[in-house]
């Protein structure tokens, strides 16, 4: 790995301001957000950090399989990707993300691990 010979794909930006406590502004090239680190039962000003890598494992999951299932089969129709973040109970459990991938159309068994296999190889699935 070389920062000067490695092509940068994607950045981002986070400013804590002295005076915001958690509230965190985020940016991705002209995008902006909020992060948060509400404490429990009160509202946050969006996303955790942890929730933003979620979305983002999310995302890229439905969007590899989009450009897939159209490329290939053109019958995936919605496609809804659901991610959990499972902490352990106890100090010796495994932390784990458990992802849930839902299509509006049937479609073969084989093709669905088709698309499966795919999205194991998609940018964030191979980032994490």
């Amino acid at each position: 790995m070389s920062p000067e010979s490695d092509r940068v794909v994607a950045t981002a930006r986070a400013t804590l301001l002295a005076t915001s406590r958690l509230e965190t502004e985020v940016r991705a090239g002209d995008f902006v957000g909020q992060a948060d680190d509400p404490r429990a039962g009160t509202p946050g000003a969006g996303p955790t950090p942890t929730e933003y890598l979620m979305m983002a494992l999310a995302s890229c999951t439905a969007i590899t399989l989009r450009g897939y299932a159209d490329r290939k089969y053109d019958y995936a129709g919605d496609i809804t990707v659901d991610v959990a973040y499972h902490e352990p109970r106890t100090p010796d459990g495994d932390r784990y993300l458990q992802r849930t991938i839902r299509l509006t159309e049937e479609i073969p068994e084989q093709d669905f691990q088709t698309m499966i296999s795919i999205v194991e190889r998609s940018p964030v699935t191979l980032l994490l």
